[in-house]
């Protein structure tokens, strides 16, 4: 009787190994972004970027997509290596500095009568950020005010890429790139709101 005591905790042990074992590996994921560097020199804009807002269901650690039949696939193999609205982030705070030269003053904000730069407040939120057998949907709205006061731009986009491949890399970079033309979208309604016509702002 001792001995089978003795045994069973170690039995158990085995077991969880065993399972863990069986687990595929996570495959971490990120989204591409420009290889050529960001030219470098003084800011002409500054721009608080806000935190981007996602939709709770894709505001998540694994990659989201949707299936053939449009059932939502969550990824537990493949998942982000930073958050989402972290990574979509510095895309779009990398387009608004090649466009425009607009350095994003989120992490250290100035009141307005700090500097003698044009300063924005800049709110995105994605709407759709999926991808699956048929390719990627980004869609995104966004406002633009100038600080401290001024008229606001609205404005919204969608993106949609086609591709067969359904790889969760290949999905990763479908979405990356769609990042990036939603966030020159936005940096070229931030050029015409510069350029005081706020009614035409939106590309």
């Amino acid at each position: 009787m001792i001995r089978r005591h003795t045994l069973l905790p170690a039995l158990l042990a085995l077991a969880a190994l065993a399972g863990c074992a069986g687990s595929p590996p996570v495959h971490y994921l990120a989204l591409p972004r420009q290889a050529a560097p960001a030219p470098s020199g003084a800011a002409r804009l500054l721009v608080e970027v806000l935190p981007i807002a996602l939709p709770e269901r894709l505001n998540r650690p694994e990659l989201v997509s949707r299936a053939a039949d449009g059932a939502v696939v969550v990824h537990q193999e493949a998942q982000w290596v930073a958050p989402l609205p972290d990574e979509v982030r510095q895309i779009l705070d990398d387009a608004l500095w090649r466009q425009t030269r607009a350095a994003d003053t989120y992490q250290a904000p100035l009141p307005a009568t700090a500097s003698p730069l044009p300063q924005y407040r800049l709110a995105l939120r994605l709407e759709r950020f999926e991808s699956g057998p048929g390719g990627a949907d980004i869609a995104a709205a966004w406002t633009l005010r100038p600080l401290p006061r001024g008229e606001a731009a609205v404005c919204r986009a969608a993106v949609h890429l086609a591709a067969a491949d359904a790889d969760p890399d290949a999905q990763a970079a479908l979405l990356g790139e769609g990042a990036r033309r939603i966030a020159a979208d936005v940096a070229e309604s931030l050029s015409r709101l510069h350029q005081g016509n706020a009614a035409a702002s939106c590309p």
